[in-house]
């Protein structure tokens, strides 16, 4: 066995998907061989901006032998009265190259006919593996693929070179348009010439001496620590570098040989709310920012440079013009958007489409407000405060700090009403609007700023929806699966006593306009409590278990919520088991009776065994209690002594028949059973329960 290397050299690919891809064509290469039978050790990408390359060890250098069974013609077909091969015998035998004389008898239980085996060899893996790469290649998660020269090819960037080496010989093969061979190309600034690979084995140290490090991890690790090493020689020890993971992918993916370097900054422009500032290094130039033990932004950057300088001074003086440029904007844009107030914003939003049928952003705006104002009376929060943050939610969308870095949308919205003498409960609304903004994301940490979030997303899931655009497939344009799930999570997470439907009904009453579909608030919904499903099975919650719940229509989230939690409790109790499936038979029992039950009480007076008198009297004896914990949604307290009724339950079905000729006796133990699914009803319907 030897190692399999297999390196696509092209042009720098894109940084933001550098690893996605590196991932991707791993996984794709070791299916590959899988599906192939070519058994392997282990197996591991390499990737730098110009370079994307898998090494598997020890790979198996050929398919196993198999052993083929043909059937040809029945017995009877194959021969004739007198034992001679007929014309059937005789092509299938010329189809296997053999003449009638090598064909065997094949017997089952279906009958007889006449075979042949012959022993395949396995193909080698220089053989399979050309169509393995291609394959893989092919299988890249490359949402736009280019073209390059006059080929018909096409990848994420034009592609120079390919090295496929298994051992140390070249696989003869045409990948991407390239002829494979064991040359490939070291740092494009630091080396020179073609870099000649002699096996697997000697690529990563062979790459290192031209100043390229192809480990992703240990590239990524060295950035981190050079990081790390510049901010502990800064002035004062207190100071960290903000790394967050997905910015140190992206570096990552942009150098080949990794070179920290420290810079500063005016410290002039941290007058600037530090959110601009920080964006404009991180999303703008690839830089880490500095900050403070109490995480206030430093007048220093690190970033880093793809070259190894004679002079690092003169390679970090032009990253602080660079940065220089891009944070006098941000001063610029913040002390002009200062002039104007965002009331006075306002009437600007009326300029400005959100969607052609359903108006303007000054619309929404209004939309907004109605709705928060709704939401806030139902939490106990200031409605007036709730109008006021729903009409200047999207004001800042119209200053110019916006326009150069969109994604502070919000957070300009909280300096600007800090700065202008709003509220500050009004300027953390603004702030926390967008929050989650993406899975897993934080919360609104306000009351106020979870009314405006809330009221924001239910508008726009009323509206798309009400206008026939619900998400279709993978297509979500207006993030309404986001959207729903963050309007859940708030609710739930914040345990607010909201009906859903009732704010639906008032998003919908609230667009001046009216709406396309006339179901849009059961459609949205559904739509919305459909997010929860993967929701809840990520925390380990079953699907008979939210199913049990939704079925009694609940349209209050945090309700839903808590029932679900009683039930996965209850799911866990011994008794639970029996108790389902007893609910499933009462159920079953009661849906088949067509007769209308004329009786409205159980009559004692009727009974004829004792598990009747025993389940009824349990029943009594729980009936007040229940109904009292239900109005406190003590749900788990419901169940648990509903649990106590499995061997009264039990004992009803092992000796009472329900349905007797007798009419009154039969329905008076019908009424009795439907009294007992009624109890569990108040929590949910456990007949669901798997």
């Amino acid at each position: 066995m030897a190692d399999f290397l297999v390196e696509i050299h092209t042009e720098e690919l894109p940084p933001k998907s550098l690893h996605r891809l590196a991932v991707h064509f791993l996984e794709e290469i070791k299916a590959g061989l899988t599906k192939a039978e070519l058994p392997f050790s282990s197996a591991q990408f390499y990737v730098t901006p110009r370079r994307l390359a898998v090494i598997v060890k020890k790979l198996n250098p050929q398919q196993k032998d198999t052993e083929v069974e043909r059937k040809g013609p029945a017995l009877t077909a194959a021969y004739d009265a007198e034992g001679k091969p007929t014309a059937a015998c005789i092509g299938f035998a010329r189809s296997c190259g053999v003449t009638p004389d090598a064909l065997l008898t094949i017997k089952n239980a279906q009958g007889e006919w006449v075979g042949y085996r012959q022993t395949v060899s396995g193909k080698t893996a220089q053989e399979l593996l050309p169509a393995i790469v291609t394959q893989a290649l092919a299988a890249l998660p490359i949402s736009k693929r280019m073209r390059w020269g006059s080929d018909e090819v096409a990848f994420v960037r034009p592609v120079h070179a390919v090295t496929m080496l298994y051992g140390k010989e070249v696989i003869p093969a045409t990948i991407l348009g390239v002829k494979a061979d064991r040359k490939t190309r070291g740092h494009r600034f630091h080396s020179k010439g073609w870099v000649s690979i002699s096996s697997p084995a000697t690529y990563v140290k062979s790459l290192a001496k031209k100043f390229v490090l192809v480990d992703f991890a240990e590239r990524k690790e060295k950035i981190r620590q050079q990081v790390m090493q510049l901010v502990a020689e800064l002035p004062g020890s207190q100071a960290s570098a903000v790394m967050s993971e997905e910015l140190l992918n992206e570096v990552t993916g942009l150098v080949e040989w990794p070179v920290a370097l420290c810079g500063t900054f005016d410290a002039s422009f941290l007058s600037v709310p530090q959110e601009a500032l920080m964006s404009a290094m991180q999303d703008h130039q690839r830089y880490f920012p500095v900050v403070d033990q109490h995480n206030k932004l430093l007048p220093y950057f690190i970033t880093v440079s793809n070259i190894e300088s004679k002079n690092p001074k003169q390679v970090m003086t032009g990253n602080e013009r660079v940065l220089r440029a891009r944070l006098s904007d941000a001063a610029f844009f913040f002390e002009t958007d200062k002039k104007q107030t965002l009331a006075d914003r306002i009437d600007i939003l009326k300029s400005i489409v959100f969607q052609n049928k359903l108006g303007t952003l000054y619309d929404k705006a209004e939309r907004i407000a109605t709705l928060a104002s709704v939401i806030a009376k139902n939490i106990d929060v200031d409605a007036a405060a709730a109008t006021r943050a729903g009409f200047l939610a999207k004001t800042d969308l119209t200053t110019q700090l916006i326009g150069e870095f969109p994604e502070l949308q919000g957070t300009a919205g909280y300096y600007y009403a800090l700065q202008q003498g709003e509220p500050k409960a009004i300027a953390e609304a603004l702030n926390e609007q967008y929050l989650p903004r993406f899975s897993g994301d934080k919360l609104p940490a306000t009351l106020l700023g979870s009314a405006i979030a809330i009221a924001d997303r239910l508008d726009t899931l009323v509206g798309v929806f009400g206008i026939n655009q619900a998400p279709t497939g993978d297509k979500d344009p207006y993030g309404l699966r986001r959207a729903a799930l963050g309007v859940l999570r708030i609710i739930i997470e914040k345990q607010l006593n909201l009906d859903l439907h009732e704010l639906l009904k008032t998003a919908a009453n609230s667009f001046k306009v009216k709406l396309e579909n006339t179901d849009v608030v059961n459609q949205v919904m559904q739509f919305m409590f459909e997010r929860l499903k993967p929701w809840y099975q990520e925390q380990g919650i079953s699907s008979d278990v939210l199913a049990a719940v939704t079925v009694l229509g609940i349209t209050k989230p945090y309700d839903l919520h808590c029932r679900i939690q009683a039930v996965q409790a209850f799911k866990a109790l011994p008794e639970a088991q029996a108790l389902s499936v007893a609910n499933k038979r009462v159920s079953n029992i009661l849906d088949k009776y067509d007769e209308t039950i004329t009786a409205k009480t159980v009559d004692a007076t009727l009974f004829e065994h004792d598990a009747e008198r025993v389940l009824a009297s349990k029943l009594k004896e729980l009936h007040d209690e229940i109904v009292l914990q239900s109005k406190s949604d003590n749900y788990t307290g419901i169940l648990n002594q509903l649990a106590t009724l499995r061997e009264p339950v039990d004992t009803f079905f092992d000796t009472v028949m329900v349905m007797v000729d007798d009419k009154a006796c039969r329905e008076n133990r019908l009424l009795l059973l439907k009294n007992l699914r009624s109890l569990f009803l108040y929590v949910a319907d456990v007949a669901l329960l798997q």
